[in-house]
């Protein structure tokens, strides 16, 4: 009967996997660390992750309204959910930093927590990193072929070839609107412009490339890299085929346009406007609208400057400009001290920023890649461990603020405050064990 059990848990799970990898096997993914932008408003970029950061601030807003429009004695649903929650982030919060100080620093370590946590796992949901606007990668790569000044590539005014090497990587995609879907079993292919060549050279290994691609032309990676004139002539033919994409050639009447113009090839002898992709395919990529706001560095960065802002700002508040005087005390080896615990200070701010983004990031990259090469049946243990994941640092991130905060305001120097300290703890109500145990 064991036996008969473990036939089955292995059919079963060979079914999984086979049903991934031909129904829901993503592309190869791009990995991009920067955040994507979704569109301009004025000088403002609007990325990705930030219409993720609105979402859950939306989302949190919704839901507090929801828990406390219809108040009672006796709380039931979402009301008693929520209680509990904002009761055991009080409680942690007491019991590390006292009464007093546990409630003064509540509001905003409970708001850190939340929002942390809600966009950790809004990341998670199925809709992200797979619906978005689509980027003509096409466009990208022969706008920067023929610019007069490339905005991505490094062209040297005396020679005229490019400084550096720079990939353009996409998706073989079937023709569709501005807006898609990350295409199921998506080809990934790239192109890469090198340093040390003019831009019509890079143009006609361009043509190449599309052509073994997009047009079925038997090419290999050599001729790719460095084609022949005669390997070039036969690329531009396949591309003149039914289904294929098209070159468009200039009839001598067409001035500069901006600074785009017509680029000659040196193979073909004569000045190519554009490759008009057919409706059936395209060169493009899929910028997702929606990303998990802490893959972005910029936040991460962003909440490490928030806690750092509001940890100076309760020691100042606690003990006035006296709390400086562990940055600036001139008393001989303490300078140095103070030096070293002002760079901390500034320190803590990258490591909240890379702490959190490291995490999350990797953890995006980690489901992106196992949905292109297992997808169902590994995706979703490393969901349940993104999910506990997203919970700890959040926790991590919050509960570092509020050590940092508690060691800010209990902050004295050694001069005659030690005792003073201990005597203190025994006597304020408002002091309790936790706290003198953190300070």
């Amino acid at each position: 009967m064991k036996l008969v059990y473990i036939v089955v848990g292995f059919l079963v799970v060979v079914g999984i996997l086979v049903a991934g990898l031909l129904f829901a096997r993503g592309p190869q993914p791009e990995i991009i660390v920067p955040a994507e932008v979704i569109t301009t408003v004025g000088f403002l970029n609007i990325t990705n992750t930030m219409i993720t950061a609105w979402m859950v601030m939306l989302f949190l807003i919704i839901l507090s309204f929801a828990a406390t429009r219809s108040m009672k004695l006796m709380p039931s649903g979402l009301q008693n959910f929520m209680e509990a929650v904002i009761g055991f982030l009080v409680s942690q919060a007491e019991d590390i930093a006292g009464e007093k100080n546990g409630r003064r620093f509540f509001a905003v370590v409970a708001t850190i927590f939340l929002f942390i946590i809600v966009s950790n796992w809004f990341g998670l949901l199925p809709f992200f990193n797979a619906i978005g606007k689509t980027e003509d990668v096409h466009h990208h790569v022969w706008h920067e072929l023929t610019s007069e000044h490339p905005h991505d590539l490094s062209l040297d005014e005396e020679t005229h070839t490019y400084t550096e090497n720079f990939d353009f990587a996409g998706w073989k995609m079937d023709g569709g609107g501005s807006f898609g879907m990350v295409p199921n079993r998506g080809e990934s292919v790239e192109f890469e412009v090198r340093a040390g060549e003019t831009p019509a050279q890079a143009a006609d290994r361009y043509i190449v490339f599309v052509a073994k691609e997009f047009a079925d032309f038997d090419a290999t990676e050599e001729d790719v890299l460095a084609p022949s004139p005669e390997t070039v002539r036969a690329a531009a033919a396949a591309l003149n085929g039914e289904d294929a994409p098209l070159l468009v050639f200039a009839d001598g009447e067409h001035a500069e346009e901006g600074d785009v113009h017509p680029i000659e090839s040196p193979a073909l002898e004569r000045e190519i406007l554009d490759i008009d992709f057919s409706e059936s395919q395209k060169f493009a990529l899929i910028i997702p609208f929606f990303r998990s706001v802490f893959s972005d560095v910029n936040n991460t960065l962003a909440m490490g400057i928030v806690a750092f802002i509001m940890i100076e700002f309760w020691g100042i508040q606690s003990l006035g400009l006296g709390y400086l005087s562990k940055f600036f005390n001139l008393k001989g080896i303490m300078s140095f001290v103070g030096i070293l615990e002002l760079l901390s200070e500034f320190i803590r701010i990258i490591s909240f920023a890379f702490r959190l983004f490291g995490n999350i990031f990797a953890g995006e990259v980690l489901i992106l890649m196992l949905t292109f090469l297992m997808p169902f049946l590994l995706v979703d243990i490393i969901y349940g461990l993104e999910l506990f994941v997203g919970f700890i640092q959040a926790a991590v991130f919050a509960l570092l603020v509020l050590v940092f905060a508690v060691m800010a305001v209990e902050h004295h120097d050694e001069e005659g405050h030690g005792e003073h300290h201990a005597t203190e703890g025994s006597h304020d109500p408002d002091h309790t064990p936790g706290a003198a145990q953190v300070h």
